[in-house]
């Protein structure tokens, strides 16, 4: 009987998490869209996320979002642009966004350059027939440009990347099952970070409890309680989040922003603003738990200046 009522709750969890899902999807696709959201959505439709583990996809939608954001800003002037300061800003504002995502992702995925060719070029006539020859184009340029040089030596996707195993002693990183495989992109913790001074900044200085002491044994009898898979501890809450995050957060947390943008906003501005603050702590925070999880070992990274 426990086992059936188990199951039970399971897929209550499981038709809540699938609601949330679809309801948020639904908002993406069908409510009003700007063009910010739109090339949100084909930014994450250009990323290769198997080619992209841990937190490394957190830099390309930071950069494609802050280019965007400095585009935007050259029309809207409200906020303090990222990267470039562009005066003159004349033309389209769509076609100043389409241009800026477009070329920091062809940047990034020069082996998507036709297909985003082609994307761009659609995207540009089906609004309202836009063209190359739209003086927005050249505001998106120069707002690409800008991100794509000021990130040319960041530390990120080095050549020879170092394999990293981990340790074994507390409080050291190791792999995990079922694979028991290397850390995913080692370098990301030495990656200039986008908006931290250093991507030590927040690094976590204090060593784990003893394994003898009575903070330890609490702080496992938590994990324990709240990680089991039968009578667990966790609220329906907490389980709906652990599945958000067990699969591509990145994904759903963009997905989120879509459906808060195209619910609440009105303004391209605000979206651009909207993604262009979280695309940048979305990439910062990998960056520094990246470090943190290197810091007991010795030699610890040192961040690029």
């Amino acid at each position: 009987m426990k086992g059936k009522k188990h199951m039970k709750i399971e897929k209550q969890q499981c038709y809540r998490v699938a609601a949330i899902t679809l309801a948020a999807l639904t908002l993406t696709t069908f409510a009003r869209a700007d063009a910010v959201v739109d090339w949100n959505i084909i930014t994450g439709q250009t990323i290769p996320f198997a080619a992209r583990p841990g937190g490394a996809p957190g830099l390309d939608y930071a950069m494609v979002n802050a280019a965007i954001h400095d585009a935007v800003q050259a029309y809207d002037q409200r906020f303090e642009p990222y990267a470039v300061e562009i005066t003159g800003a004349s033309g389209s504002p769509v076609a100043a966004v389409a241009k800026a995502a477009h070329d920091v992702l062809v940047a990034r995925f020069p082996a998507q350059t036709a297909s985003l060719d082609t994307t761009y070029n659609a995207y540009l006539a089906s609004h309202g027939g836009l063209s190359q020859n739209d003086p927005g184009v050249s505001v998106g340029q120069l707002a690409a440009a800008a991100i794509i040089a000021l990130r040319a030596n960041d530390g990120s996707w080095p050549a020879n990347p170092q394999v990293f195993n981990g340790g074994t002693e507390p409080g050291e990183w190791r792999p995990t099952p079922p694979a028991f495989a290397p850390m995913a992109v080692p370098w990301l913790g030495a990656v200039t970070p986008f908006t931290l001074k250093d991507s030590t900044q927040f690094r976590v200085h204090q060593p784990p409890p003893d394994l003898s002491s009575r903070k330890y044994a609490e702080d496992y009898n938590e994990v324990k309680a709240l990680g089991a898979l039968t009578n667990s501890a966790r609220t329906l809450e907490q389980t709906d989040m652990a599945y958000f995050f067990a699969d591509n957060a990145f994904l759903y947390w963009n997905r989120a922003l879509q459906s808060i943008a195209n619910t609440y906003l009105d303004n391209l501005g605000d979206s651009a603003r909207l993604f262009g603050l979280c695309g940048l702590v979305m990439a910062d925070g990998p960056i520094t738990a990246w470090d943190s999880k290197r810091y007991a070992l010795s030699p610890p990274l040192s961040a690029p200046r």
